[in-house]
């Protein structure tokens, strides 16, 4: 028999984000060719240019990932706010690109993992600022 006063396992954004950011960091840096591809972003057709700017991509995600995992609450907000403004700016720049003619599958590739990436961040930097028991001060960025 289910014990009633126990909570549903709850979805931890603060843990996710980065886990995610960390995987798709060290993924798009170590195989940029298939991660323009999984992206909607077609092949890369032996580009070198292409394979620089995509791994400069990924690790980006990785230090995020690696920042919103840090032990000091300060950094890790940070790097969640940092985060959620480069991810509105990657859905922005986006849909300029599809405008100028980049690839439509690099909409749901792109647009969308950066909006979900945003959705994250804002939900995880809400759970940092939830009051906890026996919580010191959080201080400002």
């Amino acid at each position: 028999m289910a014990d009633s006063t126990s909570n549903p396992p709850r979805f931890d954004a603060g843990a996710a984000l980065p886990a995610l950011r960390i995987l798709v960091g060290l993924g798009t840096w170590l195989a940029p060719g298939p991660s323009w591809r999984t992206f909607g972003l077609g092949p890369m057709h032996g580009n070198a240019s292409a394979g620089l700017i995509t791994r400069l991509f990924g690790v980006r995600d990785l230090a995020l990932g690696l920042a919103a995992r840090h032990p000091a609450v300060e950094v890790r907000r940070a790097a969640l706010q940092i985060g959620v403004a480069v991810d509105s700016v990657d859905a922005v720049a986006t849909l300029l690109a599809v405008r100028a003619g980049a690839p439509k599958p690099s909409l749901l590739g792109v647009g969308l993992g950066a909006a979900l990436f945003t959705g994250l961040g804002l939900v995880a930097l809400q759970g940092l600022e939830a009051p906890s028991e026996g919580a010191g001060r959080l201080g400002a960025c």
